[in-house]
Formats: C-alpha cells, sequence, structure tokens
C-alpha cells in the first residue's frame, strides 16, 4: 500500500511539473505574440520631412539608402523641420545607410542651423527655420504612447488650394495677384 501511495504522489509530481513547465513556455510564446502585436511602427520614405508629419513625437522605419545627397538636410544635432527625417538620422549617427528604426521629437525653431559633414551626409546651413527636430535611437519611453499611423500636414495653403495662385516660386511661395508671397508650407508671408 505504501509503494502504491508513493508511485500515485510522484505521478501526481510528474504531471503538477509537464503543466508547469508548459505552462510556462506557452505564456512566453504568448507574451512575444503580444509584444508583436502591440506596437506597429510606420515606415517612411527617405524623402520625407519632419514638417510635413504634424505628430510631436513618433518613432519611424526608415529603409536603405538614405544618405543619398538628393535628400537634403540641414543643421547638425538639431535639424529644421524642413529635412529629411532619415537623411538626419543618418547624419546624426543614429542609424547607418542600412535604414532602421528611430525617434523623432519636435523642438522649438532656432535662429540658425549650421551644416555640417558627418556620416557620409552634407547637411546645410539655414538662418531660421519655425520648427526643429531631433533623432534618437527608438527606445520608447515609459508611458508614453506612440502612433502606430501618422498625420500629415497638407502641401498648400488655403490660398493655393483654392487655385488663387497667379505663379509659384520655388515650388514654396504662393504669388497672390501682382506681388504678395505666401508660404504654401506655413501660410504666411516669407520673412524678411
Amino acid at each position: 500500500m505504501g509503494t502504491v501511495v508513493l508511485t500515485m504522489k510522484a505521478s501526481v509530481i510528474e504531471m503538477f511539473l509537464v503543466l508547469l513547465v508548459t505552462g510556462i513556455h506557452s505564456n512566453k510564446e504568448m507574451t512575444k505574440k503580444i509584444k508583436r502585436l502591440k506596437f506597429n511602427v510606420p515606415q517612411i520614405n527617405c524623402d520625407v520631412k519632419a514638417g510635413k508629419i504634424i505628430n510631436p513625437e513618433f518613432i519611424v522605419k526608415c529603409p536603405a539608402g538614405c544618405q543619398d545627397p538628393k535628400y537634403h538636410v540641414y543643421g547638425t544635432d538639431v535639424y529644421a523641420s524642413y529635412s529629411s527625417v532619415c537623411g538626419a538620422a543618418v547624419h546624426s549617427g543614429v542609424l547607418d545607410n542600412s535604414g532602421g528604426k528611430i525617434l523623432v521629437r519636435k523642438v522649438a525653431g532656432q535662429s540658425g542651423y549650421k551644416g555640417s559633414y558627418s556620416n557620409g551626409v552634407q547637411s546645410l546651413s539655414l538662418p531660421r527655420w519655425r520648427e526643429s527636430f531631433i533623432v534618437s535611437e527608438s527606445k520608447p519611453q515609459k508611458g508614453v504612447t506612440y502612433p502606430s499611423a501618422l498625420t500629415y500636414s497638407s502641401s498648400k495653403s488655403p490660398a493655393a488650394k483654392a487655385g488663387k495662385c497667379s505663379r509659384l516660386v520655388n515650388r514654396q511661395y504662393c504669388v497672390l495677384g501682382d506681388s504678395v508671397e505666401i508660404n504654401i508650407l506655413t501660410g504666411q508671408a516669407p520673412l524678411m
């Protein structure tokens, strides 16, 4: 009788251990699946400028090849929002030319942006701009919810949309009537 009880206890213990190990393994798999589904990182192209994105802070995935000089970057460390987001990430050293995920945070415009050569990207100088951004590694901050889709601003001012432009200057200014210029990105007259 004593051996039967010991054998039953051993079987119960073995069954408990199998269930425990199986449960832990399946919980780990479930946690991995939940983490993968939790956050979708939007992908952008190399030519997307930070000023076109309304979100104040976001994580994006940049493609490979953004080191190309056709993707203009303005500034060093702090970049004018007229810059290519991914080009600035390569310039700053946060990404290499193979692409990847970055965290972008909008900050106030600067009175000047100094150009420099870094990581195969030549950034340009700019006297001032209305909005800036900084890039860093895509490590989310605790308690911050990042968008899984970006909100883009319109590329034209209300005047340009209404067809009131008599001509465009440098694809940035809408000329109303004879001489009034309006920046189609901001809807404001240019700073003089």
